[in-house]
C-alpha cells in the first residue's frame, strides 16, 4: 500500500504543520489525477474518521503491524515505514495530532457525502 505521487510542489511537513493536509486531501481528490492518497490509503482513512479514532487507529496500527512501543510517540516514523496515512493515524492521540477534531470533522462530512471530487474546503 502506497499513497500515489505527491502533486507537484508538494511538501509534506508543511501541509501537516500548516493544518492543510485534510484539506488537500478533499480539494485534490480526483479519482486518481493528483489524489494524495490511492484508494486503499483512503479506506484506510475513512475507517479512521468515521469512527472512534482511538481505538480505530490501535485496530488498524494492529492490522497493518505498525507497532510502537509503550512511549507512543516515539518510533511512530519508523514504525509505519513512510506510509503517510500510517503515520497520520498513529501521531493521534499524541503530543502533537497531524488531525485536529476540525480536521476529523471535515474528513467525516467528506467521506459521508461519498467523496466527491473537486472540494474546494478551505481551513
Amino acid at each position: 500500500m502506497t499513497s500515489t505521487s505527491a502533486p507537484e510542489g508538494w511538501n509534506t511537513g508543511e501541509q501537516i504543520r500548516d493544518h492543510q493536509l485534510a484539506t488537500s486531501i478533499i480539494n485534490s481528490h480526483r479519482n486518481g489525477l493528483n489524489d494524495v492518497f490511492d484508494p486503499e490509503s483512503l479506506e484506510i482513512l475513512q475507517r479512521f474518521c468515521v469512527s472512534d479514532p482511538l481505538t480505530a487507529r490501535d485496530q488498524i496500527a494492529k492490522e497493518n503491524g505498525w507497532a510502537v512501543g509503550p512511549d507512543h510517540d516515539q518510533g511512530i516514523a519508523e514504525a509505519v515505514r513512510g506510509n503517510l496515512v500510517g503515520y497520520v493515524i498513529l501521531r493521534h492521540g499524541t503530543n502533537d495530532p497531524v488531525f485536529d477534531e476540525r480536521d476529523l470533522e471535515m474528513l467525516k462530512k467528506w467521506f459521508e457525502e461519498g467523496m466527491p471530487s473537486g472540494g474546494q474546503v478551505v481551513r
